[in-house]
């Protein structure tokens, strides 16, 4: 077993790393990175990747090493590493029959690398993920750089609009990467209609319950506020059967309609940064899990529920333009030849999503505005369903939660999202 340390601020899953993350793994792996056979690992350790609340589709951990080769020691070299959950329970049962490692495999080795290749191609060398060190596929293993060596570090809390935008622009490039990519398939032999949604499908589409648990929880409280009695009335209508709606949200638009591959799981914990006082002055992103083909109106309704603050959502429609001009001018600058969607088709694009917009801003906006050093994080990792309804309960009874909320439900229920 490796050697293991675990304070209580961590995850209780990431606690005891798997037999297989071991010294002679990590050997292997510096012998090749390095390319000397003859390297020796000094001193090993591995500790708990993240924070509870920071993640929750795989268990994370760091491996810290001091090695010396060709006769030079390099002290506390740091990697990230990624493994599916081994322990019982509702995280590995969630995920155990899910593509999305594979699918991060595929993107950190095929479709990353290609729009690397192509940025540098037009002179630009912005980095857009953290470099991948290795991987296996059984055991399931992806190790990372770790980039807070470098100086990026997570955000707790949201950002504002400038902040925002600067990530909508990060966005809007990655965006516009893949619609080039699948626009001159025959030349960059990528077929990304076969990334199908992995988040919401009809096989796992069960999984999600509590969400709806969740809304009926907040439907009480909504209940007892005055002037939200119609608001009220329709979350109390929401059942099993809207969350059916949403899997039309992880299909790509018919052909010739307008699809990217998006990245599914856009959330402010799924960013680092390296930061120059309040602003943002790097942005590498994370987690590539979830990656598949359809409308870019999914990605982009995250910037207004879980990165940016009510300022970016009073100024949606400047950010949505940011966004579009963002992309449509790195389209031309890629020289394709494909026209992109008008700032109008954007905006539909975003209307049609109604539904899953209200889904993330009732369970999702209300989850990463809770302070975890304040609550049982492990009762949302590994729920019992009497657990769940006290959390429920304790996070829409929330003043900062609540605050949110009225500000979110009546936009929601105005342009039929409630209905």
């Amino acid at each position: 077993m490796a050697e293991s340390t675990g304070p209580s601020q961590f995850s209780k899953d990431e606690l005891t790393p798997p037999d297989f993350l071991n010294q002679q793994l990590f050997l292997d792996i510096l012998r090749d990175v390095e390319n000397d056979k003859a390297l020796m690992i000094n001193e090993f350790a591995i500790i708990p990747g993240t924070k509870p609340g920071d993640h929750f589709a795989s268990i994370m951990f760091k491996a810290i090493i001091t090695y010396s080769t060709r006769g030079k020691k390099v002290s506390s070299r740091s990697f990230v590493i990624k493994t599916m959950p081994v322990e019982e329970g509702f995280k590995k049962e969630m995920f155990i029959d899910s593509p999305i490692f594979d699918r991060e495999i595929q993107m950190y080795t095929k479709v990353l690398p290609e729009m690397k290749r192509i940025m540098e191609s037009i002179g630009d060398y912005e980095e857009i993920v953290p470099k991948l060190i290795y991987y296996s596929k059984e055991p399931v293993i992806i190790v990372f750089e770790d980039i807070t060596q470098f100086g990026y570090e997570m955000h707790q809390g949201f950002l504002d609009f400038d902040n925002t935008a600067k990530i909508a622009k990060k966005l809007a490039k990655f965006h516009a990467l893949s619609f080039y990519m699948h626009d001159n398939k025959y030349v960059h032999n990528f077929d990304f209609p076969q990334y199908g949604g992995v988040m919401f499908t009809e096989k796992n589409i069960d999984n999600f319950d509590m969400f709806i648990g969740g809304i009926m929880q907040m439907c009480e409280e909504v209940k007892t506020w005055e002037g939200f009695e119609n608001i009220a009335e329709k979350l109390g209508n929401i059942t099993k059967n809207s969350l059916k709606s949403l899997l039309n949200a992880y299909k790509p638009n018919p052909e010739p309609g307008f699809n990217v591959l998006c990245h599914s799981d856009f959330h402010i914990k799924n960013m680092m940064f390296i930061k120059k006082n309040t602003d943002l002055d790097k942005i590498l992103l994370l987690d590539f899990q979830m990656c598949f083909w359809g409308t870019p109106a999914l990605d982009v309704l995250y910037l207004f529920y879980v990165i940016g603050n009510a300022s970016v959502r009073m100024r949606r429609g400047e950010m949505m333009s940011i966004y579009h001009t963002t992309f449509t001018d790195y389209l031309s600058r890629l020289g394709c030849l494909r026209q992109g969607p008008t700032l109008l088709e954007m905006n539909i694009e975003l209307l049609k999503l109604s539904k899953f917009e209200a889904i993330l801003s009732l369970c999702m906006l209300p989850f990463f505005s809770l302070d975890f050093t304040k609550v049982d994080a492990e009762a949302f990792m590994e729920p019992t369903p009497e657990m769940m309804v006290e959390l429920q309960k304790m996070m829409y009874k929330s003043p900062p939660i609540v605050e949110l909320l009225k500000e979110v439900l009546p936009q929601l229920y105005w342009k039929g999202a409630l209905e």
